[in-house]
């Protein structure tokens, strides 16, 4: 069974790195085409989205894929429950953005971009509706297809598009998904006809069972998005341009642990349905090892090498985003395995749990980006994230102490973490090195062939590495 999940968690990878990439590409090209104002203006647009995802997802896909794992006859009458309440949700969104943005007194053309931007969450939670019968089946490889051909089809229409101005970009996100939806569901229908069906349940019913799974949601998306309006509103468009440089580069990589966690979910909800979650002892060691080890890489790689790769490929007018990079890099160290715990959480039933470890980090997140970008500007947003995700790495640790010896040892999590970290050291201090003679981005190398190493010799396990 470990085989197997890692092969489709390495499916999930293998699409998401692919699209991830598409996107860099898509961000850099936007980037080099629009102002640095309007790129604050995107990004401020991007940030305030974020309320629609959370009310467009509600934690419907999380509840969905949750009980549809204990039993398959209730996905039927749930999805169509989900997709009814998704649209109502959109509106009650769309309303409270448009207040939200007149009270903290943002132009019109913020105001009509993020109203129109909001259609890409809608369309994007009902291809995930679909998705969650291909995890529930272990069908990882369509869902992979499907998001690298979303990017793919964005980046296109952007190419020819972006140069007349935002709105354009904007409409780019909503066409490109509408294509893809239209295709996975004339391929699929088929099989969501023939899935079991149970008897039919009220929107009122799922609503008040999925508020939990809505509140981890909503507390998740604003304390990703908190810093960025803050930069926005307290130093300008400008500064919010240079800071989501360095924001859109680790979001790109923020896919790693969510294919571990798309895949380990579904499977963690039946373990512990059936009262034997220590069967996945095996697979949520060795995601965690993983992530940890690709973490550490990603850390090292960025104190060392990232930032020279700024002006290269965003322009010399990004180079104040370069000394961000170091600090920025922090953030995924304690944010890979808290998703997992974050999953873990949701799978056995503390809902409220999760909640609660967002709601301290959200907290602290507000007040450290408060306190810490009038101190220090736009690196003041990066520290308190960073300060922020460490207590959140920490409180959902706490909440699950009588769990984690079952499955998470930690001597043993420990002595496979002692090789790879070793490697990744070794690594940074050679391209150090190699820097005085070389140029960085031939010295640099040396990270790549290290990541080739750990997988091949099975230090860092993620199989099916391919679309």
């Amino acid at each position: 069974m470990a085989r197997n999940l890692l092969k489709n968690i390495g499916h999930l990878m293998a699409g998401s790195f692919a699209r991830s990439i598409i996107m860099v590409i898509f961000t850099i090209y936007i980037i080099r085409v629009i102002s640095v104002q309007d790129f604050g203006i995107y990004s401020t647009v991007l940030a305030f989205s974020a309320i629609t995802t959370a009310f467009v997802n509600f934690g419907l896909d999380t509840y969905l894929t949750r009980e549809a794992s204990r039993d398959k006859e209730i996905f039927i009458p749930l999805l169509k429950t989900v997709t009814k309440a998704r649209f109502l949700l959109f509106a009650l969104s769309e309303v409270i953005l448009y207040a939200l943005l007149k009270v903290l007194g943002y132009p019109e053309e913020v105001i009509f971009l993020t109203l129109v931007f909001a259609f890409d969450p809608l369309l994007c939670f009902l291809l995930d509706s679909i998705y969650s019968i291909l995890y529930i089946e272990g069908r990882t490889h369509p869902v992979a297809l499907a998001e690298f051909g979303k990017r793919a089809l964005l980046l296109l229409f952007v190419l020819f598009t972006a140069r007349y101005g935002l709105p354009w970009i904007v409409v780019s996100y909503i066409v490109a998904d509408l294509i893809v939806l239209a295709f996975l569901y004339a391929d699929y229908r088929k099989l969501v006809r023939d899935f079991p069906r149970g008897s039919s349940v009220s929107m009122r019913e799922v609503l008040r069972k999925s508020l939990p799974f809505s509140l981890q949601t909503l507390t998740g998306l604003f304390f990703w998005n908190v810093d960025i309006m803050m930069v926005s509103k307290l130093l300008g468009a400008v500064a919010t341009g240079f800071y989501n440089v360095g924001a859109t580069i680790f979001k790109a990589i923020y896919f790693i642990p969510q294919s571990f966690g798309s895949v380990l979910f579904p499977k963690m909800s039946e373990a512990h349905h059936e009262g034997n979650l220590e069967r996945l002892r095996g697979p949520i060691l060795e995601s965690t090892k993983s992530l940890l080890l690709i973490a550490i890489g990603i850390v090292l790689y960025s104190q060392t090498s990232l930032p020279y790769y700024i002006p290269l490929l965003f322009g010399d007018k990004y180079a104040p985003a370069m000394k961000l990079m170091g600090p920025m890099s922090l953030i995924v160290l304690f944010y890979f395995p808290a998703f997992i715990g974050q999953n873990l959480l949701m799978a056995i039933g503390r809902e409220k749990e999760a909640v609660n470890t967002l709601v301290f980090a959200n907290i602290a997140n507000f007040i450290l980006n408060l306190i810490f970008i009038r101190l220090f500007g736009l690196l003041g947003a990066v520290y308190g994230t960073v300060v922020s995700q460490a207590l959140f790495l920490g409180a959902t640790v706490y909440y699950l102490r009588d769990v984690l010896p079952k499955v998470l040892p930690p001597m043993e999590l420990a002595r496979g973490l002692v090789w790879g970290t070793l490697a990744w050291v070794l690594t940074a201090l050679a391209v150090l090195w190699l820097e005085n003679y070389v140029k960085p981005d031939w010295a640099d190398n040396l990270y790549f062939l290290t990541l080739y190493l750990l997988y091949k010799t099975g230090i860092i396990k993620v199989e099916g590495f391919r679309i």
